[in-house]
């Protein structure tokens, strides 16, 4: 069979074009994939880990071959893990749905995964083909709703706490045989997608597969909703069940009364629209051959005719038997599914009102929702509006843009239970629900950005609420080198004459937006409206490289210094500078990167600075002292080490790891004792033993790393069946040795390792050895004085480069060029130009809110946060200087070219009320929220349902998003100065 050498990988040519053929089948398969998505067929997605996926795009080479280049060292290598093994979750399922083998649900996924970063979806026909070539997989299999463009794979299930019925464990409960005085958790999932009446359906045909005498077919199932406020809902439980026969009465029959609430898809059409959330335990009751329902909705009574009475009603009438006192539960903190416009009118603050201290339930990765609705909620002039009721006067019917009311209306019902209501948590299911109804992409239950919810559920409201019933058509006029005063109020005035709403008079200020052509100079002005003002973080403060600094065999520390992006420095040059620090010679120090699966990558001394910690990013850069010895060396060779011993019949590696210079003229026998010379700490005697006869073959053996497989020999003595080869302590010269292995294979890899086969000190371990002189030599707090002596210009946070919100509006403030995909027409140019674009408030409203730009591309798939600390006032946030135009857009009216804001400027502070937090990274991370209630004039942080006070001083912090602040007044002046008095 002919070979086929592929970058150093010597294969049979059939494994090569086997390895090929799944390359490009895979790209053209991932090609069309959107087309088949969208298929209203294909209903039936898999998920295939990420993580999996990458190791088989290198096992295969897949960019490399894509890009028709030639196929990378690790082609054909990596030992492939099981598809899906990480993100399989292991819980205590209470039981498996019909069918048990391959129903998708009873399949679990870790939670909080993350699309396009811990998996991705995809089709039956690129499942077939991966399972075709790696039968070792774990089938996750997800079904789809909507259809076309619309069409969303439900990946994330709603995963709940319950409790199946069992007779068996009533009987346990009710004789107190039960050891544990409690009940197992155990958990199922579903899709929130799916209607009630469904889940009941496939309920009933599961039970086919429970042994016993299980009643078959309809209505031989219930479902209820436990909720108790208790620490351990599962032990309550079963207290509560235990409390019921425990009573004087024995009741035979197993019936108990249970505060639970029946789920019937007469109230609840959609799973979702239950609100099952964590402190929820969902019972599955299924009829046990003759036996009465066991849980009854009213205490059981010490008549046993009347228990007979309750119980024996057929399933058929059950829903027209929930006439239980449940209204209490049910207000406690579920909105009303069933609320109308006047029950939401007669809503009024009262002494008992929670008057916005509540907190909102997690409906599953709707932190961001809960985070930027309390912002909202918080907005008092809005909310008023709500409180007053004002807006049903205002909805818009036929406003195409606008949801005719409905979202108005779950928010002004939601603002209404949140401000007059008693109850301590909300959980705000209809309110998701029009909100995803009116912007798509938050119907599902994937993480979302607060500030987008914001700007969605207040451009939503607006659209609702907009009092111009037919838009007209506006031409606008150039700017044409008029005022800016006259531009601007031409350009609001056409504003309001499409968009008039409580949204537009508290919320809606005014840019001015300048564009440069960059070859002419022409100018271009417009005056455009704004909901949130986005503002940039300035990152001008020194940049970092961090490296490993090998001082010799033993010491190393890692260094973080200084680094500036701006110098385009060769390695050669970039090394006297980094010798001035480490106040070691330059010409002295030697430098590599390591990745994370021990490739060592030597660099170019021609090679740019910049480009190598770019590559060091997601690797080890290091920089090593040269002996006095490898100074001398003429013509020198970097060849990788690592130190390994035997454990039983398999060698374990250290971490001492590293890189020694050899001379390309060196004899294998100087190479040995080179090497010797690094251990002569370990053994008594050094300058006395014979290392051929005393060392050799009894403490260590010296091998090369073969890169030998299967399909190809090894390079040093081109064996077939070679475990690593032993490198000989001869005259051979170190040169000859590197030129026989090219031969073989012209892309090898060298490597020495160091095999330990005895400790050098009886009776002492060799890895406790390498730990006491790894720990002895260390300079760690040396080069920590390095890392000190830099940090305070690296550091963020640090007082001395505090960044402020000015910083930031000033910032904004500066032009930037345009990208290529976004260009603009010059006009005199006549062609599309890269023009300069600056952004300046011109005029800001009643309520001014911030957007940080913590998140930006990195590159076209990923985005990277920045954690830059930015401090910003709680009071008095003066504006002044930062507006054009110091008046209000209101106040537009009352402004003309000789009496406006732009020449009679006034001072302008505004005081913030409420703060959108985002903690963690990119792939996770978790919002909150900070607010100033108007009523108790305090701070409270909201936590999803938790709510809690905090001081004012935990207010600033390096998480802090979405800035909200509300416009002094007059009146608000002379009240704060009254209170001060």
């Amino acid at each position: 069979m002919k070979d086929e050498k592929l970058n150093g990988n010597q294969m049979s040519q059939q494994t090569a074009e086997q390895l090929k053929k799944q390359v490009f089948e895979y790209k053209k398969l991932q090609e069309s994939f959107s087309k088949r998505f969208q298929q209203d067929s294909n209903i039936q997605f898999y998920i295939l880990s990420t993580k999996w996926l990458n190791q088989w795009k290198k096992y295969v080479s897949y960019d490399e071959i894509v890009a028709n280049k030639a196929p990378s060292m690790q082609f054909g290598r990596i030992k492939l893990d099981r598809i899906n093994d990480d993100l399989k979750d292991f819980v205590n399922q209470s039981f498996k749905y019909h069918p048990n083998e391959n129903h998708p649900w009873n399949t679990f996924m870790k939670q909080s995964l993350q699309e396009n970063v811990d998996y991705v979806v995809i089709d039956k026909e690129i499942w077939d083909l991966f399972q075709s070539y790696h039968q070792n997989c774990l089938e996750i299999i997800r079904t789809s709703n909507g259809n076309g463009k619309d069409k969303q794979v439900s990946v994330n299930l709603l995963r709940f706490k319950c409790v199946f019925l069992d007779p068996s464990l009533i009987d346990q409960i009710s004789s107190g045989k039960k050891f544990k005085q409690t009940i197992d958790i155990e958990f199922m999932q579903v899709d929130r997608k799916m209607k009630l009446k469904d889940y009941y359906g496939l309920l009933q045909t599961t039970i086919n597969t429970f042994q016993g005498s299980f009643e078959k077919g309809s209505n031989s199932v219930k479902l209820w909703r436990y909720v108790t406020d208790q620490q351990d809902p599962f032990k309550t439980l079963y207290n509560e069940i235990y409390k019921e026969f425990s009573s004087e009465y024995i009741n035979q029959d197993m019936c108990f009364y249970l505060n639970a609430e029946l789920l019937t898809h007469d109230k609840y059409e959609y799973i979702e629209d239950i609100g099952i959330i964590d402190n929820n335990i969902i019972l599955f009751e299924f009829k046990y051959g003759n036996r009465l329902w066991c849980v009854s909705s009213q205490p059981v009574s010490k008549d046993k005719q009347k228990i007979q009475n309750q119980n024996s009603n057929s399933n058929q009438n059950y829903n027209q038997n929930y006439n239980y006192n449940y209204n209490q539960y049910e207000s406690l903190t579920y909105e009303k599914s069933c609320s109308d416009d006047e029950t939401v009118k007669s809503l009024t603050l009262t002494q008992k009102s929670i008057k916005g201290i509540v907190g909102l339930s997690n409906l599953g990765n709707t932190c961001f929702m809960n985070s930027g609705t309390q912002c909202i909620s918080n907005s008092y002039p809005l909310v008023e509006y709500f409180l007053k009721n004002l807006y049903f006067d205002e909805i818009n019917m036929d406003n195409p843009l606008g949801t005719k009311g409905q979202l108005v209306k779950k928010v002004g019902s939601l603002i209404k239970k949140m401000w007059c209501g008693d109850k301590q948590t909300i959980t705000p299911i209809n309110y998701k629900k029009a909100v995803g109804q009116f912007q798509p992409m938050f119907s599902g239950y994937d993480q979302h950005d607060s500030s987008e919810l914001i700007t969605f559920v207040l451009d939503g409201i607006h659209e609702d609420l907009n009092r111009v019933k037919k838009k007209p058509y506006i031409e606008t006029q150039a700017y044409d080198g008029r005022p800016d005063f006259i531009v601007a109020k031409e350009s609001w005035l056409n504003h309001l004459a499409r968009n008039q709403s409580i949204i537009v008079d508290l919320m809606h200020g005014q840019y001015k937006s300048t564009l440069q052509c960059p070859t002419c100079k022409q100018v271009s002005i417009t005056f455009d409206p704004y909901l949130i003002v986005q503002l940039g973080i300035p990152t001008y403060k020194k940049r970092t490289i961090t490296f490993k600094y090998y001082k010799d065999f033993f010491q190393s520390s890692f260094i973080t210094i200084p680094f500036d992006k701006n110098k385009k420095l060769p390695l050669k040059e970039y090394l006297k500078h980094l010798g001035v620090i480490l106040k070691v010679d330059s010409q002295h120090l030697f430098g590599y990167i390591r990745t994370y699966d021990s490739y060592y990558d030597f660099f170019d001394e021609n090679k740019s600075i910049i480009d190598i910690r770019k590559s060091s990013k997601r690797s080890q850069l290091c920089f090593r002292k040269l002996t006095q010895e490898e100074i001398l060396m003429k013509k020198k060779i970097p060849i990788k080490f690592s130190n390994k011993y035997y454990e039983g019949s398999s060698s374990i590696s250290f971490d001492q790891a590293g890189v020694f210079i050899l001379d390309i003229q060196m004899t294998l026998k100087q190479v040995h004792l080179l090497i010797f010379s690094n251990f002569q700490q370990f053994f008594t005697g050094y300058n006395t033993l014979n290392y051929k006869n005393q060392v050799l073959n009894q403490y260590y053996t010296l091998l090369y790393k073969t890169n030998q497989n299967y399909w190809n020999s090894c390079a040093f003595c081109n064996s077939q069946s070679c475990q690593d080869c032993e490198i000989k302590f001869d005259d051979e010269t170190v040169e000859q040795v590197v030129n026989k292995a090219l031969k073989i294979d012209k892309n090898i890899n060298f490597e020495i390792i160091i095999l330990w086969k005895q400790s050098p000190f009886k009776q002492v371990r060799l890895l406790d050895i390498f730990n006491y002189f790894v720990k002895q030599y260390k300079i760690e707090d040396e080069n920590n004085n390095l890392t000190n002596q830099f940090s305070s210009s690296t550091n963020y946070n640090s007082s001395s480069n505090t960044v402020t919100l000015y910083d930031c509006l000033q910032y904004s403030q500066i032009p930037e060029q345009l990208n290529p995909d976004n260009t603009w027409y010059c006009k005199v140019c006549q062609e599309h130009v890269q023009a300069f674009k600056s952004m300046q408030i011109y005029k800001a409203p009643q309520i001014l809110i911030f957007t940080l730009k913590r998140f930006k591309t990195s590159n076209i798939q990923f985005k990277q946060k920045l954690e830059t600390f930015v401090d910003f006032p709680i009071e008095n946030l003066d504006m002044t200087d930062y507006l054009i135009n110091s008046n209000t857009p209101k106040e537009f009216h009352k402004e003309n070219m000789t009496n406006n804001g732009e020449i009679n400027k006034k001072q302008v502070i505004y005081d913030l009320y409420a703060i959108s937090n985002h903690f963690g990274g990119i792939g996770g991370g978790h919002y909150t929220a900070f607010a100033k209630n108007k009523f108790t004039n305090k701070w409270y942080d909201f936590d999803d349902s938790s709510v809690s006070q905090i001081s004012e001083s935990m207010v600033v912090s390096k998480s802090a998003y979405v800035l909200c602040y509300q416009l002094r007044t007059n009146f608000q002046e002379i009240t704060k100065q009254k209170l001060k008095e």
